[in-house]
């Protein structure tokens, strides 16, 4: 591991991007997809005017909010997107699209997407996404992308019935995952229904991640003795308690690690005090992501530049693609490929 002797990175700052950085095979397992964020840019583009300028609202979340749950409840305060254009189809391919043309440019060679519990509804979801991952590996043939759904745990019992139906059925179109979001999500929750849940979708053969860990170490335990789990979003405050970084790196789940987003919603005060180091010097698997990339100004690509200027070597950075790859909830005729690609 190279020595990081810079000043003090900026969250929101332009980052350089070293061409050795820029050229080197990415992945991106947790990508929100930012529906309103993304169809207006792809709408500022057909209109020619300038999208909505997410880096000053990100500025404005960070002097006037304190840090935690207040900024990540700002995440949905603004949609800078025509009323009713949620339920156009072709405005959701367009903004599914647009995420992951954003990867692909900068090297993604594999995209998660994750979508909210509406979209698991929404008729021909699957046959969408596929579109626009179809236009965009007319571009950019080496990535892959997969959908996940969100399921938000707080819901009634007959919507998460039904919601946990439509996964099911859509795992028959290529659905690839669901993740565990509940509420309270910084303090302990009930995490019964969740267990039950995760059965559920592994049946049919659904990966399984969680958000934990994020804004406080409430919930990290609980989620590791998840059913099937082999992925955790953030998972930052485990770090800071020992029992739990033990019980981390002992039950072999990747860190989905999403830098920028951990800075500017205050899950730590700044890039270096970022665990990082620490799950990589304890044997936890990493992958790098970008969360919510539109509204904290980053990319895939910024997010390894960031890594690398916190002093992960080139040769580490990939160590994260593959990390990220084999962990992935793609089929394993294509993690096969990918990482056979890697390797060449």
């Amino acid at each position: 591991m190279e020595t990081n002797t810079n000043p003090p990175l900026d969250p929101l700052g332009d980052v350089l991007i070293h061409p050795t950085i820029a050229a080197l095979p990415k992945a991106d397992l947790h990508l929100h997809q930012e529906w309103s964020p993304h169809l207006d840019r792809v709408l500022a583009r057909r209109e020619g005017r300038p999208a909505y300028d997410w880096r000053s609202w990100a500025r404005r979340v960070m002097a006037e909010t304190p840090p935690g749950i207040a900024r990540l409840r700002r995440l949905g305060e603004i949609e800078p997107t025509p009323p009713g254009s949620y339920d156009n189809a072709e405005y959701f391919v367009a903004w599914v699209e647009d995420a992951l043309e954003a990867a692909a440019a900068d090297g993604a060679v594999l995209v998660e997407v994750r979508f909210g519990k509406e979209e698991v509804l929404r008729p021909g979801f699957m046959a969408l996404f596929r579109e626009a991952e179809r236009r965009v590996r007319a571009r950019h043939p080496a990535v892959r992308a997969e959908a996940l759904v969100i399921l938000m745990l707080w819901e009634t019992p007959e919507l998460l019935a039904r919601l946990l139906e439509a996964c099911t059925s859509a795992a028959r179109d290529g659905l690839a995952g669901i993740d565990l979001l509940y509420q309270p999500y910084d303090t302990e929750a009930e995490w019964e229904p969740m267990y039950r849940a995760a059965e559920r979708a592994a049946d049919a053969g659904l990966g399984i991640t969680a958000h934990a860990g994020e804004f406080s170490s409430a919930n990290c335990a609980a989620a590791l003795r998840v059913p099937h789990l082999s992925r955790i979003g953030h998972a930052v405050y485990a770090a800071r308690d020992p029992r739990l970084l033990e019980l981390l790196a002992h039950s072999g789940v990747t860190v989905e690690c999403c830098l920028s987003s951990n800075v500017v919603l205050g899950a730590v005060p700044s890039y270096e005090e970022h665990p990082i180091h620490r799950f990589v010097e304890h044997g936890i698997p990493v992958a790098l992501c970008s969360d919510v990339p539109v509204q904290v100004a980053t990319t895939i690509g910024r997010e390894y530049a960031l890594a690398h200027a916190l002093g992960f070597s080139p040769a580490e950075l990939v160590s994260f693609t593959a990390n990220a790859i084999r962990a992935s909830f793609t089929p394993p005729a294509r993690k096969a490929a990918l990482l056979a690609a890697l390797d060449g």
